[in-house]
């Protein structure tokens, strides 16, 4: 039982490490190279998705982001922001832009990390992520505090069953009066030897005093 408590606990734990994981947002600098309108098709038609092309600052690997509409972030303007990637494309090579985006990578799914902002930066530039770690230490303390009422709660439980269970009394025996006034059969054999010399010591004064 306690090792599928430390399984369930495990696998809650790992569910949401990763949707965290895709949740909370990161920055990465990079220099816009292009923009796209790419057509993909759904249920009821087809629809056009914004995408951002970019390369990371001093290298040749390239990132795509999807730049869609997210209720998540209260994201409403991605045709703005979409203009602003292009106006970025357009200015000089290797000028560093920070774009922040949720979600994750995923060749095998047509899954591409969704941008919420961008904006140009210095190309040394290092971002804190202050929103993060806010986020991370209100779901410790919140833990910590569920975890204390929890413990709290499943003591009382306990102590109220504990009252409500009838107690069991210790099977002790009782040693009866008259096996304590019993002596043993080797104490009454000193007892009676050492009535027989008394005896023998008094008669011996007794007959030295008749003598005298």
């Amino acid at each position: 039982m306690k090792k599928l408590k430390i399984i369930l606990i495990g696998c809650c734990l790992i569910v949401m490490g990763l949707a965290l994981h895709y949740v909370l947002p990161r920055v990465s600098v990079v220099e816009v190279v292009g923009v796209e309108v790419k057509r993909t098709d759904v249920e009821v038609g087809t629809r056009d998705v914004y995408m951002i092309q970019t390369r990371l600052i001093g290298g040749d690997k390239v990132r795509v982001f999807r730049n869609e509409d997210s209720w998540l972030y209260f994201k409403l303007n991605s045709a703005n922001l979409q203009t602003q990637a292009a106006v970025f494309a357009r200015e000089e090579k290797g000028t560093a832009v920070a774009i922040r985006h949720y979600g994750w990578r995923l060749p095998l799914l047509s899954m591409f990390p969704n941008a919420t902002s961008a904006w140009p930066v210095e190309p040394g530039y290092r971002h804190i992520p202050i929103f993060n770690i806010v986020i991370l230490v209100f779901l410790l303390g919140l833990g910590f505090i569920a975890r204390r009422a929890f413990k709290r709660a499943s003591g009382k439980l306990t102590e109220l069953r504990a009252r409500h269970t009838p107690g069991r009394a210790d099977n002790v025996p009782s040693s009866s009066p008259s096996s304590s006034s019993k002596s043993s059969p080797a104490s009454d054999a000193g007892h009676d030897e050492w009535l027989q010399s008394d005896q023998q010591t008094s008669s011996r004064s007794d007959k030295s005093g008749r003598d005298d």
